[in-house]
């Protein structure tokens, strides 16, 4: 059985579809020279030089693009004018272009916002993680949902920033047309208007937006066409369809062709690939592994000569031949020769009314809620400093018998929010030898130190500096003893009001540790090793007795060096 080829027109029937209405013309193409992007005009001239690690097309007179960092660390978005000015600093951590009027913005660990043309933020979305763009006034964004096989469940929002659909979905396309496709959680879909109300019953296995009063809707591994009220003008027959006008672009046994709305072939199924007219008099077919155009009867009018061509935008379409990237007009004449090396692939999602840039995931991190549930001022479950260890194994209602050596995990993996956890760990002899009947039972001395592990995931993940930052802002009340880089991690030590020396330390970047020490531990070789460059060259494996923080009075305490591994 041969392999059904579902091409470059995207017959993905929903998910990122159709989210742009492609300009009259378009005037900048953004295109790659040694890893940087610029854009070159019509005519082929360079109008912005390439200065940028990543760039979209122009949308709504503004592009979105990304700023190199020569330092390595990751760089920073904004947006541009046609003239390559900088109109929105490049200060945000990820971007969406700008979609009537607004673009959402995402900054160092927080949640979505909302910006207008001028960079001005009008509202912030702090428990939605992820939002799309906004479409007849309505945005989509999703929340945590424990109970749900994604995890999560949509809604919408409306340009003041308040919901309009509570989540509820499991899936949700765009509005268009005052009509909305929605999944629910058996993976049915169906319509609903902008109110929430479904319209047109789940039924469907998957569904597209609403173009002139029409959908595409798949059933049975099958593509048809409904109107507005749900009732089918083409029964599901081909194996991928999507509306083009008057007509339907569609592929059938392996090939493409168009029909209309009486499901007749207008042009029999005959090409390889293909896409849509858009408007154009023209759309790009491929045929003997070659593309070329053909007009709506069907009939070849720029012979298949190019390695991959697009559709019209204006007057212009771009190709490639040989690798490289150029443009033509209608009558298949050069514009620009192929010379560009490559293109934005935004440029591309474009041509199919869609964008590289239509999402955004939040990046914020409840910190808060991680450092008063792993907290230094009050111990877990009710544990204090002056505590033995028969008392905290009474509190935690578990038997010491298994617990033996210098450290001992008490708690595993307790649940903090749905992006982090943390366990703790105790140190000391837990266990001793009774000497008047040579067994060992709990000891009555009281711990030499404590440590939480972090464990940070989802979106928290990574951000395991912004914790430990998190803590040192508890801290600014105790003395700060250093602060720097050991072994190339991000550590800070500080000595409390009791005594105390509390490490914090990025062993790696999901498990910030917080380690407190009583009095006698002796961190000297640790402080020596804290310098202010984070490339300083790894220090040697732990040598003893180098490296070795025994407290005096107890034997093999465990070391600062053994949290600084996977």
């Amino acid at each position: 059985m041969k392999k059904i080829i579902v091409l470059s027109i995207v017959f993905t029937t929903l998910l990122g579809c159709n989210l742009f209405k492609s300009s009259d013309k378009l005037e900048l193409i953004p295109y790659l020279e040694k890893d940087k992007y610029g854009y070159f005009d019509l005519e082929g001239k360079i109008a912005i030089n390439p200065q940028f690690s990543e760039a979209s097309a122009f949308r709504e007179d503004l592009a979105l693009v990304k700023l190199s960092n020569d330092n390595g660390e990751e760089g920073k978005w904004g947006f541009i004018d046609m003239k390559g000015k900088m109109v929105i600093n490049a200060i945000y951590k990820s971007a969406t272009v700008f979609q009537e009027g607004i673009a959402w913005v995402i900054s160092d660990n927080s949640s979505p916002s909302a910006i207008d043309k001028s960079g001005e933020i009008k509202f912030t979305m702090k428990d939605a993680q992820e939002v799309k763009l906004f479409s007849d006034g309505l945005a989509a964004f999703s929340v945590v949902d424990t109970t749900s096989v994604t995890k999560v469940k949509w809604g919408f929002v409306n340009k003041s920033g308040n919901q309009e659909i509570n989540p509820q979905f499991q899936i949700v396309g765009r509005f268009k047309e005052g009509k909305c496709a929605v999944a629910n959680k058996e993976g049915k879909w169906g319509y609903i208007d902008n109110t929430g109300k479904i319209i047109i019953n789940y039924q469907f296995d998957n569904a597209s937006e609403f173009v002139d009063g029409k959908a595409v809707v798949s059933l049975n591994r099958k593509d048809g066409v409904i109107d507005a009220k749900g009732t089918y003008i083409i029964n599901p027959q081909f194996n991928a369809a999507k509306v083009d006008g008057d007509l339907f672009i569609i592929a059938q046994d392996s090939k493409i062709g168009w029909c209309d709305k009486d499901a007749k072939f207008v042009i029999n199924p005959q090409f390889e690939d293909g896409q849509t007219f858009k408007g154009s008099k023209l759309a790009c077919i491929k045929s003997a592994g070659k593309w070329g155009y053909v007009d709506k009867e069907g009939k070849i009018n720029i012979n298949p000569q190019f390695d991959k061509a697009w559709s019209f935008i204006g007057k212009v379409a771009v190709v490639n031949l040989g690798g490289k990237y150029g443009l033509i007009d209608q009558e298949g004449k050069y514009k620009v020769n192929p010379q560009f090396d490559n293109i934005s692939n935004d440029l591309f999602k474009l041509f199919d009314d869609q964008s590289e840039f239509d999402m955004v995931m939040t990046d914020y991190l409840d910190v808060e809620s991680i450092i008063n549930a792993a907290s230094i001022d009050k111990l877990p479950e009710g544990i204090n400093y002056n505590d033995n260890y028969n008392s905290i194994i009474s509190k935690l209602k578990i038997s010491g018998d298994n617990y033996y050596g210098d450290e001992q995990e008490v708690i595993t993996n307790k649940k903090i929010n749905n992006n982090a956890a943390y366990s703790f760990t105790i140190f000391g002899n837990m266990r001793m030898m009774d000497p008047n009947t040579y067994e060992y039972v709990v000891s009555n001395e009281k711990p030499t130190g404590f440590l939480y592990t972090i464990n940070l995931s989802g979106n928290a993940y990574g951000k395991a500096e912004s914790v430990i930052k998190a803590y040192e802002v508890k801290l600014s009340g105790s003395k700060l003893i250093k602060k720097g880089y050991y072994k190339g991690y991000y550590t800070s030590i500080y000595k409390n009001g009791l005594g105390q020396q509390i490490v914090l330390s990025c062993n790696n970047s999901n498990k910030p540790a917080v380690l407190i020490y009583n009095n006698a531990i002796d961190l000297s070789d640790v402080l020596r090793q804290i310098t202010d460059s984070k490339d300083t060259p790894e220090i040697e494996e732990y040598q003893e007795p180098e490296y070795d923080l025994t407290a005096p009075a107890v034997a093999d305490t465990v070391a600062v060096d053994s949290y600084y591994g996977d």
